[in-house]
Order: C-alpha cells, then sequence, then structure tokens
C-alpha cells in the first residue's frame, strides 16, 4: 500500500507542516490530485497524490509538523488493507501506536513482529496472538473499532459513538465520511461512557505521541556548537497586544540568519556609484525593447555588474564546505524577493553569460512565481553570491547577512539626486547609489572586498562593460 510521505524540497528542509487536508479519508483519488496543502521554509504548495485508489488512512492532522519522509496518509488500491503501523510514524507515531493496538488491529500487529523476531506489541492491550476478522462497524472481535486518531478526536468532538457507526473503508475501517454521514443523520450520539473512553484513550495516544517523538533541534542549531539562545520574554497580554504565531518560513530563516551572524565572520565594504551612464544606458534599451514588452530595472544592471566583476575574484563566487572552500566558474545569481511572512531567493543560473533582457525575463518570471508560491526547488537551491536590493523602499544605505554556505551578498539601496563635481571642477547632478558588500572573511579578506567593488563600480559608471 502506497504511503504519502512529507517531501524533501530543498537541502535544508528536516521537516514541514501539513497545513490543510483538500481529500477527506475515505475518498477516490486519482494520481495527480492535490490531497493535501503543505508548508516549507520556502514555499506552501499542493501535495499531489502518487497512486490512484482510496486515501484509506490520514495519519497527519492539519497543523502537524512532519519530518521529511515521514508517512502523512495511506492510499490503498482495490483490496488493500490499511496497515497497522508501529511506534515509527510520520507526525504522531505514538498516536499510531496506541491506536492500533487499541483498536484491534493489534493482534495483527502482534503476529506481524513476532513473524520478523520483534515482539514490542506483545504486552499491548491484550490484542492475544489471534486476529480476528473486523466486524461491519469496524470492531474486532474485542469489540474495538478501527479507526484513525483523527477519525476518533471527530467522533468525541461530535458526541458520536463509533459503535453505533458502520465503516465503509478498507476491512470495515471507520473512515473520515462515516461520522460525517453519522452527524448528518444524528443517530450515532454517545451515551457518555463510549465517549469518555475513546476520549482517554485518544489522550493517551496524544501523551504518548509526545513521548515518542519529542522535539529535535534543527541541524542548523545542532551545528551552534554550545550558542545558547537568549531567553526569551514570556508574553505581556497587554490590552491592545496581539499574539501571533511565527510561520515555519519565519522560524527557519530565523534559524539561519542567527547561525549565520554567530559563525560566519561578517566584514563590510561600501562604495557609492555615480549611475547616470546606466540610467542612460537603461533608457534607451527600455526603448528598444518596448515592443518586445521588456523592461530594464536597475536590479538587471546590478545583478550583471556583480557577475562581470566575479569573472576576476572566483573566492567570492564560492560556497564553504566541510572539506574546504569550492569555488564556481559559473556566476548562479541568487535575488532576494520579499514575501507577507519572509524572504526567498530564487537562482539566475550563470547569469555572467546572460544579457541584460534575457537577466530581465527570468527576474521577473522567478519573482512573480516565487510570490505565487510557485517556485520549484531547483529554482531557489544552489546560488553562489545574493543580491538584496531595497532601493524600491526609499532606503539610502544597509547591510545585508550572508545566505550561508554561499561567501556573499551585496546591498542595494536606492538611487538618490544629488550635486556633484564633474572632472573640470564643476557641479552637476548625478544619480547616485549605495551598494555594500557583506563578506565571509573566512573564504575572503578585507582587500579582497574592496577591490571586488571597485569593480562593480566602475562597471556601472562605464556600462558598456556590461556588454562585453
Amino acid at each position: 500500500m502506497p504511503e504519502v510521505i512529507m517531501p524533501k524540497m530543498g537541502d535544508a528542509m528536516e521537516e514541514g507542516t501539513l497545513l490543510k487536508w483538500l481529500k477527506s479519508e475515505g475518498d477516490d483519488v486519482s494520481e495527480g490530485d492535490a490531497i493535501a496543502e503543505i508548508e516549507t521554509d520556502k514555499v506552501t504548495l499542493e501535495l499531489e497524490a502518487e497512486d490512484s485508489g482510496t486515501l484509506a488512512q490520514l495519519i497527519a492532522s492539519e497543523g502537524d509538523e512532519v519530518p521529511v519522509g515521514g508517512a502523512i496518509a495511506f492510499i490503498a488500491g482495490e483490496g488493500e488493507e490499511v496497515p497497522e503501523r508501529g511506534g515509527e510514524s510520520g507526525a504522531s507515531g505514538g498516536a499510531e501506536a496506541e491506536a492500533g493496538g487499541d483498536e484491534g488491529g493489534g493482534a495483527q500487529a502482534t503476529a506481524t513482529e513476532t513473524d520478523t523476531g520483534t515482539d514490542q506489541e506483545e504486552s499491548g492491550d491484550g490484542g492475544g496472538a489471534q486476529a480476528e476478522a473486523p466486524s461491519g462497524n469496524g470492531a474486532g472481535g474485542n469489540g474495538q473499532f478501527r479507526a484513525s486518531p483523527i477519525v476518533r478526536r471527530l467522533a468525541r468532538e461530535n458526541e458520536l459513538d463509533l459503535s453505533k457507526i458502520d465503516g465503509s473503508g478498507p476491512a470495515g475501517r471507520i473512515v473520515e465520511r462515516d461520522v460525517k454521514a453519522a452527524m448528518e443523520r444524528d443517530d450515532a450520539k454517545a451515551d457518555g461512557g463510549a465517549a469518555q473512553a475513546d476520549g482517554q484513550a485518544d489522550g493517551q495516544a496524544d501523551g504518548q505521541a509526545d513521548v515518542a517523538a519529542p522535539e529535535q533541534p534543527t541541524a542548523g542549531q545542532a551545528q551552534m556548537q554550545g550558542f545558547q539562545p537568549a531567553r526569551l520574554p514570556e508574553p505581556t497580554e497587554a490590552e491592545g497586544t496581539q499574539l501571533v504565531e511565527p510561520t515555519r518560513m519565519m522560524k527557519v530563516i530565523g534559524e539561519r540568519m542567527t547561525e549565520a551572524k554567530q559563525h560566519v565572520p561578517h566584514f563590510y565594504a561600501t562604495v557609492e556609484v555615480d549611475m547616470n551612464n546606466a540610467m542612460a544606458l537603461r533608457k534607451q534599451l527600455n526603448a528598444q525593447l518596448e515592443g518586445e514588452g521588456i523592461k530594464l530595472s536597475v536590479n538587471d544592471f546590478v545583478m550583471k555588474a556583480a557577475a562581470v566583476a566575479l569573472r576576476n575574484h572566483p573566492n567570492l563566487n564560492a560556497i564553504y564546505t566541510t572539506r574546504g572552500v569550492e569555488l564556481h566558474s559559473k556566476v548562479d545569481m541568487a535575488m532576494a524577493v520579499a514575501l507577507d511572512q519572509g524572504l526567498i531567493t530564487p537562482v539566475i543560473r550563470d547569469a555572467g553569460s546572460k544579457g541584460l533582457a534575457q537577466i530581465s525575463r527570468e527576474s521577473k518570471d522567478l519573482a512573480t512565481r516565487a510570490r505565487e508560491g510557485g517556485l520549484k526547488p531547483e529554482e531557489y537551491q544552489g546560488g553562489t553570491i545574493t543580491v538584496s536590493n531595497m532601493g524600491m523602499f526609499g532606503i539610502d544605505s544597509f547591510t545585508a547577512i550572508i545566505n550561508p554556505p554561499q561567501a556573499a551578498i551585496i546591498a542595494v539601496s536606492s538611487i538618490v539626486q544629488r550635486p556633484t563635481f564633474d572632472e573640470n571642477g564643476e557641479v552637476v547632478p548625478a544619480s547616485m547609489m549605495k551598494l555594500t558588500l557583506s563578506a565571509d572573511h573566512r573564504i575572503a579578506n578585507g582587500r579582497d572586498g574592496a577591490i571586488y567593488m571597485a569593480e562593480v563600480k566602475k562597471v556601472l559608471e562605464n556600462p558598456v562593460m556590461l556588454m562585453v
């Protein structure tokens, strides 16, 4: 029986959040159907079924954080039964283990595990060594019921007695649609005792899940050898305050940026660029490209200039690895795109070999799909240097945090009109823009950063070099 698992959507991804089920337990699904919405540290996306069949069991609940590779559901083909799950599962391993022993399926689990030399479940709820055929309402020979923790909770919340509900799932399992049908008929109300017993069983399952799956530190936290985060204050709950739970993206960004500032020795180098010539060229090119629907941005010029200048500075087009500094010949330019709940850095591959028009097309497409949550993992992984632009917000200067394992990031500020002196000592208007490099001092030194930024400045002030 195929498992639906939490996919790995990025190199650093360790777990994802199941935001919403788009299908209910017991629904028929076809290969390619969207069955759930999941959130990773980078994107929110729909999870598609890889097989056709019946969505026989939902293992994870909405809001659960599930490790990569952990099962969140089962899709059953014709004639297949839902397997009993042991102590390790996607989101609620302890709950599922308890449910297996409690629902009359524990006998089957015991027999299977004894065959493989494991007797862990033999001390369960009296399941015994013999499995009995389930009855029509999902009850095993011991009068307990085949239903997932999600179905049990739904029944308990609506004060329904599972013994009064006929199961339509595989092997008579009670699925979500059966409970919803009973809610509409209003003919399966619990007498109090059954609901209380089921509530206690489900509560024990939740407790066991907590014990079986303690919260583990992320890879980033584990690498922060000895780093102790600052103690956070308790909410004041003062009048007029609102408590907002950080999203997974916000949490992961916070962890990665904290790790970067703690463990990457940053140094900074700022240059001020006269953008008069670049702006004049941009105006000319945009007039010529208007018919193609292309409009070059200032950021396109900066990314191209940064890539051109890197030809002579490979140590800044590098990543810091476990075995040393890996120098890259191609510039895979990551660009920071702000989202409502964080940011993401889609990558323009081999930016140094592409013209301004191609960079413009790709950057706009990537930014649009980033905001819509439509990027593929390979489109936001593997950058070798990043450009972060806050000029559109009127920011005249800022420094950015390096995006590990990259060696550098360039902060782009706004263009400011102000008087300057020309070569004849005359006062003339100029369009000035500050660029600030943040670089990893383990990979490059201050001199490297200064020479590189001087070259970026030279290219932008003589934009014909962008065409070479």
